[in-house]
């Protein structure tokens, strides 16, 4: 278990740095290039459920957490209170 202690030797700060900084100076190339690969990842079709199936579900949790955030607004017009009143029978009881 020594491995887990031990840091990555190829991926740390400054290599996220140096691939952050060639995305955001290679932005066309990177879109293009990102494109490309999602379009033949698709091609298959177990890819795509699976991928299909975690943005259903990102997409339910980010609509519960909004939801949550912002109760839903009343929609229509408002309805009336009727005033209930209590009968002759039950206010001997109590």
């Amino acid at each position: 278990m020594e491995t887990d202690n031990k840091e990555n030797k190829y991926y740390n700060e400054n290599i996220k740095k140096a691939i952050y900084k060639h995305r955001e100076n290679n932005r066309p190339a990177y879109n293009e290039r990102q494109r490309n690969y999602y379009a033949k990842l698709s091609e298959n079709e177990e890819w795509k459920s699976c991928f299909n199936e975690r943005c259903r579900e990102a997409n339910r949790k980010y609509r519960e957490k909004k939801r949550q955030e912002n109760p839903p607004k009343a929609r229509g017009r408002p309805r009336k209170i009727i005033p209930v009143s209590v009968p002759p029978i039950l206010e001997r009881i109590e």
